[in-house]
């Protein structure tokens, strides 16, 4: 939900700048930076905040068990749901090893987000089709 939160700018940013387009999103190279970063920093504070792994209290060393609904949700439910559905074990072993399939997912997820609510997006849609001469 927070991770989610992070886009309003950016939303925000296309929507007053419909003219500008980078990678089919109304952003500029920098804006798109930034939001990379901060979406960086932000994967890194909530990693280095991960309790030490212990035996006694079960998902304690688990990224997404941690992080799972507040904090990090559209990188981690779509990498569980898809890495679940290839083999059962490959979501335990991404969150115990690759917790960076997390940012991945999250930055793609970021991407689909903003080309979805583009007024890019909008403006193909409602395009009228030039009319024909049959001379």
């Amino acid at each position: 939900m927070i991770s989610i939160l992070l886009l309003i700018p950016w939303i925000i940013f296309g929507f007053k700048n419909p003219n500008r387009n980078l990678i089919g999103l109304n952003q500029t190279k920098k804006s798109l930076l930034l939001l990379l970063g901060i979406e960086i920093i932000f994967f890194l504070i909530l990693y280095l905040t991960l309790p030490e792994p212990t035996s006694k209290i079960a998902g304690l060393q688990s990224f997404a068990w941690n992080y799972f609904i507040l904090y990090y949700a559209k990188g981690i439910i779509p990498t569980t749901v898809f890495s679940e559905y290839l083999d059962g074990n490959l979501g335990d072993k991404i969150d115990l090893n690759y917790q960076y399939v997390y940012l991945i997912v999250s930055l793609i997820i970021d991407y689909l987000i903003l080309l979805i609510i583009s007024p890019n997006i909008k403006k193909m849609f409602n395009r009228k089709k030039p009319a024909h001469n049959n001379v």
